[in-house]
């Protein structure tokens, strides 16, 4: 994973910094982005690092890089405590490094996660985005109301490309919850009603073999009245996107990057124009 390009050039040197994950799809995921992006800029120095988890950590780069101009472009979807934390303290001490910008909010993200869905349905086997259904984008979650305010964002974006409303969850740290709102959706398709006529399952011929007392669906709900779908607003497989498997959802599609997969285009796109920015405001 601590890949460098040979020949170092003149430009600044691109640190391009992720979370970090023990997820081993995860790592070859993200080094598969890096990998796209110092092939897209064959002048620069393309260097893979971390806020957390793994190493050599973004501290460790900047002293490695501290005689060199060099940015730091955030592997993050949205722009949080790593961003305006981590980051900006571990550059803080050298003048000629900077920190772009998180990769989102941006629509090409959401042209993604649409993609997403549409690969997960067809793997399920499953009928394509009906109007009854409920989508929700799920994201890690921050404390941070900008990261918050980025989510809801992108969440409007993806339902612009979904053609449908879409509610952001997250994972952790800000609300709605994901169990709050799939249990909302639910309630919404008329999933999960408690009844004060409800009966046990073992005289419902309606729920066979289910818990002895489980929510009740409304009689004359038809089996296709909607689904829960849930989009992971997540950049690669790790913990978070298992939370998201878990999370009981009809059909839960995959992250930006997977592996094995190819690399969308948007996130090297955007990785490359947030180093320029960066550049050419320096």
């Amino acid at each position: 994973m601590d890949c460098v390009n040979p020949h170092p050039a003149s430009a600044p040197v691109l640190l391009a910094c992720a979370h970090g994950t023990r997820d081993e799809r995860g790592q070859r995921a993200v080094a598969a982005l890096v990998e796209q992006v110092r092939a897209a800029l064959p002048e620069v120095d393309v260097v893979d690092t971390w806020v957390d988890v793994q190493e050599p950590d973004l501290v460790a780069r900047t002293r490695e890089h501290a005689e060199h101009p060099a940015v730091v472009v955030p592997l993050l979807l949205s722009a949080g405590y790593h961003v305006f934390v981590d980051m900006a303290r571990a550059v803080e001490s050298t003048p000629e490094h900077i920190v772009a910008a998180a990769l989102g909010p941006d629509r090409r993200l959401a042209g993604v996660m649409a993609r997403r869905l549409t690969e997960a349905l067809d793997a399920a086997g499953a009928p394509g985005l009906a109007p009854a259904d409920r989508v929700l984008m799920v994201a890690a979650g921050s404390s941070d109301p900008r990261s918050r305010d980025d989510c809801e964002l992108m969440a409007r974006y993806l339902g612009d490309a979904l053609g449908t409303p879409v509610t952001a969850a997250y994972l952790s740290a800000a609300r709605p919850s994901v169990p709050d709102a799939v249990a909302a959706a639910r309630a919404e398709l008329g999933r999960h009603v408690e009844r004060p006529d409800s009966r046990d399952a073992d005289s419902d011929p309606h729920v066979p073999g289910s818990d002895p007392h489980p929510a009740q669906c409304e009689e004359g709900t038809p089996d296709d009245a909607g689904r829960v779908l849930l989009v992971p607003y997540l950049l690669a497989p790790g913990f978070f996107h298992g939370r998201v498997l878990a999370a009981g959802g009809d059909v839960a599609a995959e992250p930006l990057l997977v592996h094995p997969g190819s690399v969308p285009p948007e996130l090297v796109e955007l990785t490359v124009e947030h180093y320029r920015e960066a550049v050419s405001r320096a």
